[in-house]
């Protein structure tokens, strides 16, 4: 999902980062499937729907969403890579509405990721005028729109929007009442963990970060780093993978 490339190489604290979330995500769905799909008992603390356990979902989506709005800025062709992921993140619809139907993907994780690198790569001539302190901003319209388009969240208040329903706006969080999918990512909020990756990019980028940030790869953060290097192909084959395993352990 994007590069971590620097000038002479990779900065393996974006790998790093990123292959954690990605540990982090598959535990995640293994619980998933097996509470809501085959119907196993699960420890309540790694239950989906747990406070403390969705708390943790959203800290590892941050870094997932950040540390791509990152690389981006080290990216040579970010909208190549943008259309890629999206075709990807289409490729995954077809294949649940063929054959899992009642798990369908609409417009997930990598459809999303998709069209916030696409946006950004187009709009980044103008997104590198902005300060980095742009990315504050962006941090607290992600608070004020996480709920988009229920209520604006204004933490002491939460006022009520009356947004239309219409079927074909659910990339950027309208939808209507037919709408499903099993792994939904709208534009709205999540482009704005992505952007404010992107803009604290200069920090990363000069070097501006404690100097632990820009370390070599050793062994022992090798393998978390490989998972952050493959991220994209791992998503793709994580879930097929875990719940074949899981139909041949559980469905006698």
């Amino acid at each position: 999902m994007g590069t971590a490339r620097k000038e002479g190489g990779r900065i393996a604290a974006l790998d790093l980062a990123r292959g954690t979330a990605m540990i982090y995500v598959i535990l995640y769905h293994i619980m998933f499937d097996l509470k809501y799909i085959f119907d196993v008992p699960v420890p309540e603390l790694l239950r989906p729907g747990n406070a403390a356990f969705e708390a943790a979902h959203v800290v590892f989506l941050w870094i997932l969403f950040a540390v791509s709005g990152i690389c981006v800025s080290l990216s040579r062709d970010p909208v190549r890579r943008g259309a890629m992921l999206y075709l990807a993140g289409f490729g995954i619809t077809l294949v649940t509405e063929i054959f899992m139907p009642s798990e369908l993907i609409v417009f997930g994780v990598l459809s999303c990721f998709g069209a916030c690198m696409c946006i950004v790569g187009l709009c980044r001539r103008w997104l590198d005028k902005l300060p980095v302190w742009t990315a504050a901003v962006t941090f607290v319209l992600w608070i004020v729109l996480r709920h988009f388009p229920q209520y604006i969240d204004l933490i002491a208040l939460r006022i009520p929007l009356a947004i239309p329903e219409y079927r074909w706006l659910y990339p950027i969080g309208i939808r209507s009442k037919e709408f499903w999918s099993a792994d939904y990512f709208p534009v709205i909020p999540y482009m704005l963990m992505f952007v404010t990756g992107y803009m604290l990019s200069p920090l990363v980028k000069g070097r501006k970060l404690p100097k632990t940030i820009y370390y070599e790869t050793n062994a022992a953060t090798a393998p978390v780093e490989f998972i952050g290097r493959h991220s994209l192909i791992i998503y793709l084959l994580h879930q097929p993978l875990i719940y074949g395993l899981m139909t041949l352990i559980f469905i006698k």
